[in-house]
């Protein structure tokens, strides 16, 4: 994804005007005089030397000009504004006056007023290549990126060796999608100026952008290399690890960052998400204060707290969080589809629905609104909601995260109105652009459940033998997204004597540190055969401790992260006792459900009919392998058993967890508790059979899932 903001400045100004029209014919040497000490940074002698003329020629306005240069030289913004307008006021036909008091504009983010003078300059001098530059890089400032091509362009015509333009453009055709075009002028810029970093940095993003991921991370390294402490590259690496999936580098690279260049807002906001991300919200709340120290008339900080409290189920904090920002900003659509997503995480979809159409009135394109409502199938009528995302989705400012998003929304509007083929279309539009940005690889995935397979074998038990916690406190609800595992969670969380986490990152986040924790070379699965008893006791202290703060008196800790699924080795060695649930569902239905549901730019597996089936036949695969060398037993759920005969299968779970049974499990759409998936509207409905088989109704389409998963299409 590519970065908004912090474009590439000017790194020239316009040169001054010697002897220019209108400057006293006796003045022009003290005036190559006063220029001439300028570049060598002799500026209290240059100053001196123009006031001087000043005192015998008080409406000089080359003397003024050369004032308001020393002034931006010596980083008085505001006086140097001052002069430069003087100048233009007694003299408004130089162009360079314009020029340099666009270039003081554009240095203190007054980005409109930078483009008038750009526009001024080019009324008087239609060639002048700065005027150009100047005004393509304010008007990315301003996000206005067409624009900002056709003016670099035209800049490059006039001055095609100029590094910064090459980069600029570069930067500008990345905005607007036009990406190999993007990277030919980056690589330009570098091959004219290999030493500056920001070249290096900004190749990066646009390859970034392609999903050359990797090669990114090089640009990024030679960057580094020239220049230690360039913050951007720091702030760039940040968001290459967090596409690659790696949150403990995005970690160390921003705070790294911040060190180098601490009063960033922007980029304290992205470690406040990165922390959300790896659940560290106390982290992230006291990162966000620290945002509101430095901008207290910031809303950001506000909407920060309110998104780190709701994930940590403090809906009411939350709200109040989310209220302060709309105070600030009362017009803020997303902050309105933001406290709506507390009530849906709380169950009230009454509340919901009013907060996600306030966000619609103020904004009419408002993705997450349009999505969300489409999601809690609302009252709004169903055709006019679909003519409304079809005008939406032919907007050119949409990103490709939004623009999916409608495409799902619109699909689900299809999907209910009964049109199979029209909602297949969007579903595949929706998963075409994330696949486009964010490509899956199954042969890798399937190499990895070799490994795992390899590692986690009878023997490395039979050596291990019962290394980790005896703590029967952790369950754990493995399976494929859409398989019922926030359905068993919510049975189960029901009792009284259950508490339900979520989705918990911990084992996640376990795997990636565990190579360093364990002080070997090898990488996760393989450096599980270093585990001691030791570590392993230590390891499952830190997590019994985050369970049972949460939890209270509660005597079992459900986490429902699906893909836990791939680490049950691990946690059987970490928790001999643990409980573990299997959710099974239909394999059509399963994928059909994953290709349907937007993962945003996560579970990239999702996005491709042959990858989920390949994943799916993995995740089978693995699961046989535990069930055959794992000495802690699994329960398999079967969704279909269990939405046939509720009763049955919701008593049989109690019982594997080793509790009496409790009636409330029968009605767990009743219990009020956080619910922050994507199932949350389905988990407060009675049980309902409507979805299964539902892949017949797209059987026509699902050729490459029907071979990936060796399975015959059904008969016409």
């Amino acid at each position: 994804m590519s970065r908004k903001g912090n474009k590439v400045a000017p790194r020239y100004g316009y040169g001054l005007p010697s002897g220019s029209r209108g400057v006293q014919r006796r003045a022009a040497p003290l005036v190559a005089q006063a220029e001439a000490l300028c570049r060598r940074g002799r500026l209290d002698e240059a100053e001196a030397l123009a006031r001087g003329m000043l005192s015998s020629s008080p409406r000089d306005h080359a003397a003024l000009h050369i004032l308001g240069i020393i002034a931006r030289q010596k980083g008085d913004a505001a006086t140097a504004i001052d002069l430069f307008r003087q100048a233009i006021a007694i003299s408004g036909r130089v162009s360079g006056y314009h020029g340099n008091l666009g270039n003081v504009y554009l240095e203190t983010a007054q980005f409109g007023e930078a483009a008038r003078c750009y526009r001024k300059v080019l009324a008087l001098d239609l060639a002048s290549a700065p005027a150009r530059f100047g005004l393509g890089v304010a008007l990315m400032a301003e996000k206005s990126y067409a624009e900002a091509v056709k003016e670099l362009a035209a800049a490059l015509k006039l001055r095609p060796d100029h590094d910064q333009t090459h980069l600029n453009l570069g930067i500008a055709l990345t905005e607007v999608g036009r990406v190999d075009q993007a990277i030919a002028h980056c690589r330009r810029a570098v091959a004219l100026n290999p030493r500056y970093p920001g070249n290096y940095v900004w190749l990066a993003v646009a390859l970034r952008t392609k999903g050359e991921l990797r090669n990114a991370l090089a640009q990024l390294a030679r960057a580094i290399e020239i220049n230690p402490e360039f913050a951007e590259a720091h702030y760039e690496l940040v968001v290459t690890f967090h596409v690659l999936g790696s949150p403990d580098e995005a970690e160390r690279a921003l705070r790294h960052a911040l060190a180098l260049r601490p009063a960033r807002i922007e980029e304290l906001e992205r470690l406040g998400k990165i922390l959300i991300q790896r659940e560290k919200y106390d982290d992230a709340l006291a990162c966000y204060e620290r945002m509101k120290t430095l901008a207290p008339q910031s809303a950001l900080p506000f909407c920060g707290i309110g998104h780190a409290l709701h994930f940590q189920g403090r809906f009411e904090e939350a709200r109040a969080a989310f209220a302060g920002a709309l105070e600030l900003e009362p017009d803020n659509a997303d902050t309105c589809a933001k406290m709506g997503q507390t009530y849906w995480s709380e169950g009230c979809f009454v509340e919901a629905i009013a907060w996600h159409e306030k966000a619609i009135a103020r904004q009419p394109d408002n993705v997450e609104a349009h999505y969300t409502l489409a999601m809690m199938q609302s009252s709004r009528d169903r055709k006019a909601g679909i003519q409304e995302l079809k005008q939406r989705l032919v907007l050119d400012s949409l990103g490709f995260v939004e623009r999916g998003a409608l495409h799902f929304a619109l699909a689900k509007l299809y999907d209910e109105d009964g049109d199979y083929d029209a909602a297949f279309r969007s579903f595949k539009a929706g998963n075409d652009l994330y696949r486009s940005q964010n490509p899956s690889w199954p042969e890798t995935e399937t190499a990895y459940i070799d490994r795992v397979i390899a590692t986690f074998s009878k023997e490395l038990f039979a050596q291990k033998g019962r290394i980790g916690s005896e703590s029967d406190r952790p369950v754990f609800i493995v399976g494929l997204p859409r398989s019922g595992t926030t359905l068993v969670e919510q049975i189960l969380a029901s009792h009284p004597r259950v508490y339900g986490h979520g989705e918990l990152a911990y084992f996640q986040q376990l795997t990636q540190a565990l190579p360093e924790r364990l002080g070997g070379r090898e990488p996760y699965p393989e450096c599980v055969t270093a585990l001691d008893a030791e570590t392993a006791l230590r390891i499952a202290a830190t997590h019994l401790a985050r369970l049972e703060r949460d939890a209270g008196t509660a005597l079992r800790s459900v986490d429902k992260m699906p893909d836990n699924f791939s680490r049950l080795g691990l946690i059987v060695l970490l928790f001999p006792r643990a409980k573990l649930i299997n959710c099974v569902r239909d394999p059509l239905d399963t994928c059909l459900s994953c290709f349907f549901q937007d993962f945003g730019e996560r579970l990239n597996y999702t996005r491709d009919l042959q990858h989920l089936g390949l994943y799916y036949r993995d995740y089978q695969r693995l699961m046989a392998h535990w069930h055959a060398i794992l000495p802690s037993p699994i329960l398999d759920v079967p969704y279909e058993g269990l939405v046939a005969d509720q009763e049955a299968w919701s008593r049989k779970l109690i019982d594997f967890l080793g509790l009496p049974w409790d009636e409330r499990c029968l009605a767990y759409y009743k219990t009020e508790r956080p619910v922050l998936t994507s199932s949350a509207w389905q988990v407060r409905q009675p049980i309902y059979t409507s979805s299964i088989g539902r892949w017949r109704h797209y059987a026509k389409h699902l050729g490459p899932l029907f071979g990936a998963l060796g399975i015959a299409p059904p008969s016409k």
